[in-house]
């Protein structure tokens, strides 16, 4: 499996990569501090799953989100942000899971339920 991770603040994008490798230890995990990148790279390959985050300098994650649910309707979109309020718009738009800030393992573990 390809999971992709989109955080524009780079300290962040070390720490979920970590989180994530960590669950899923036997899967590829690619990072992007740069959404239209992340984009770039899902026009050239499969990704199984993405996390977002919500607010990034170019793009939100929900247009991210619309971006690769158009190019395959059957990724797994995880949204995160620190601000809550969010959610309610992400459960409309269909995610997999919403993470509430900080990302930590257990809350990577729940997605894979979610």
């Amino acid at each position: 499996m390809v999971i992709m991770l989109v955080q524009n603040n780079k300290k962040e994008l070390k720490n979920l990569i970590s989180c994530v490798a960590a669950v899923f230890p036997e899967d590829e995990v690619v990072g992007f501090d740069n959404p239209v990148r992340a984009m770039d790279y899902a026009s050239a390959h499969t990704v199984d799953m993405c996390f977002a985050d919500v607010e990034m300098k170019c793009t939100s994650g929900f247009a991210l989100a619309e971006k690769l649910r158009n190019s395959n309707r059957n990724i797994r979109i995880n949204l995160m942000s620190d601000v809550i309020d969010y959610a309610i718009d992400a459960w409309k738009i269909h995610v997999n899971d919403y993470i509430v800030k900080p990302v930590t393992q257990e809350a990577i573990r729940h997605t894979i339920e979610a």
